[in-house]
């Protein structure tokens, strides 16, 4: 089926609407307070839609249901150990983050250690963030390009980031957590799209196809219950998916800002518990994309040699998805794209300036404050489309194990020092340093990010750790050796603990 006009159209349109909701939430954005928190004025329903489109990125999208096409089932269930972690954080995180009424998560890293920490912790999110942009960007241009060779790649790139910074820096949060809501919509209407064009590709219906899948062995593999940590399977991926996201909900700025959007606490944990049958949902739309393509090319079609794994959806949607509504999912998949970038955007730019520019320049007036916000986003926007279009000539494999491994060694040691100066009293500044250098050494163990660990390690040998995996190690060695260290290095100032801890601030009232 050839590639009609119509489709961008279609696209276009979507594009404009987006811009159009910048445009009118830039009236309503005078200060800093609207820029970052919205003014505490978005309902529960949109904050929630907002948490999960951010997750819910191009990543997720393209990269999950391929996966799911070429090794089975498995790799679309990890939201079943996310779903545990969100209902933590709304009973936990979300109190005790609104009551110790911060800006930004690292702000309270600051408090409870010291503002070197404070420090790290943004700058590791800034730099995480700017490559997780990246990524988000590239990976739908690369599978873009794949299933129209006469798309210039660099072009799209390009355009899909400007309209996204330009609706971004404009409305600030509040329209990212609205532009979010409409864009979650639209990829779970894409999403459904293709689960049933590919459902309905088996000539004796649905129960073929069903049958076509356990041969294939893509809905029970012989690893689903192994406990070999280094496998795929039903354990690593719920204890993987649990402990990979402790970063996102407890020390991730993009998700901690949205606790403070809603206008009480019962608002903001309402957007988490909404969550869980968007997660629920989410393992729906993984599997079934990912099974209606593995039906759809065993039936009706055979994909032709060369596509690469990640271009398989876009290939499908362009070839064989009827005018106007391929349109549509391709809009679905630069929503996924879109909703991930726009909140990256925004909270990258509140570090930059609570736990940045405030640091070196405290007296700057409130308008000084949101004119460099607003700056920001735009200079983080290019940097994050520079990188894009690098990764789009420089290649990166499987991106989504990818991104895991950089999440687990970005966020896993910060994540550590959050649950330690949250739950653990009796741990002091001293004591959190020797752990969080631990984990960072573990990360670089277990990751070898360009080479490192085996430059200056004699025959070394990377482990062979599943990537879902990296964060609980990390963590884990985070906390114990926090702990260890603290036998020896005494207890923390009171003002280090009083209303900064789980158990100081459990019993107070929300300010």
């Amino acid at each position: 089926m050839a590639w009609h006009w119509f489709n961008w159209v279609v696209i276009l349109l979507y594009f404009i609407g987006m811009f159009m909701v910048g445009v009118y939430f830039s009236k309503r954005t005078t200060s800093t307070e609207d820029y970052f928190k919205a003014g505490g004025r978005v309902p529960s329903w949109v904050t929630a839609c907002s948490i999960y489109a951010t997750a819910l990125s191009s990543i997720s999208f393209i990269a999950i249901p391929a996966s799911v096409f070429s090794k089975g089932w498995l790799l679309g269930m990890a939201p079943l150990g996310i779903i545990p972690i969100v209902w933590v954080a709304a009973v936990v995180f979300v109190p005790f983050f609104r009551r110790v009424n911060i800006t930004t998560a690292y702000e309270y890293l600051g408090k409870r250690f010291d503002n070197k920490f404070r420090l790290i912790g943004s700058l590791a999110f800034i730099i995480f963030h700017v490559v997780r942009m990246a990524i988000v960007l590239y990976l739908p241009t690369l599978a873009l390009q794949q299933a129209l060779p006469s798309l210039n790649p660099v072009l799209l790139t390009v355009g899909v980031a400007i309209f996204c910074v330009a609706y971004t820096s404009m409305g600030g949060i509040e329209a990212v957590l609205w532009s979010d809501a409409i864009q979650t919509i639209v990829l779970l209407i894409g999403a459904f799209l293709i689960i049933i064009a590919g459902f309905t590709a088996a000539p004796e219906g649905i129960g073929q196809g069903f049958q076509a899948l356990q041969e294939g062995e893509l809905m029970l593999t012989s690893d689903f219950f192994s406990l070999d940590l280094a496998k795929i399977s039903i354990w690593t991926m719920l204890i993987g998916g649990f402990v990979n996201s402790i970063y996102s909900y407890v020390g991730s700025q993009d998700i901690v800002q949205r606790y403070n959007t809603t206008k009480n606490e019962t608002e903001a944990k309402k957007s988490l518990f909404i969550n869980i049958p968007l997660l629920l949902t989410s393992i729906f739309i993984f599997v079934g994309m990912g099974s209606a393509l593995y039906i759809f090319f065993k039936y009706k079609a055979q994909l032709p040699q060369g596509i690469n794994g990640n271009a398989i959806l876009p290939y499908f949607v362009i070839q064989y998805i009827p005018t106007g509504v391929s349109g549509l999912v391709l809009a679905a998949i630069f929503a996924a794209a879109q909703s991930t970038v726009s909140s990256s955007l925004n909270s990258v730019s509140t570090c930059m300036t609570a736990d940045i520019l405030e640091q070196l320049r405290p007296n700057m007036t409130d308008i000084q404050k949101l004119s460099f916000a607003k700056r920001s986003s735009w200079i983080v926007g290019i940097l994050s489309t520079i990188l894009a279009v690098h990764f789009l000539y420089a290649g990166q494999g499987d991106m989504f194990l990818y991104f895991q491994a950089i999440t687990g060694l970005l966020g896993g040691p910060i994540a550590g020092v959050f649950l330690v100066g949250i739950f653990f009293e009796k741990v002091d500044t001293k004591a959190v340093w020797v752990g969080f250098i631990a984990s960072i050494l573990i990360a670089v163990y277990l990751t070898d990010p360009m080479g490192i660990a085996a430059s200056i390690i004699p025959n070394y040998t990377k482990p062979q750790v599943f990537e879902f995996m990296i964060s609980f190690l990390i963590i884990g060695g985070s906390i114990v050796v926090s702990l260890i260290a603290s036998l020896f290095t005494g207890k923390p100032r009171e003002e280090q603990i009083n209303g900064l801890t789980y158990s100081s601030v459990k019993n107070m009232q929300e300010k």
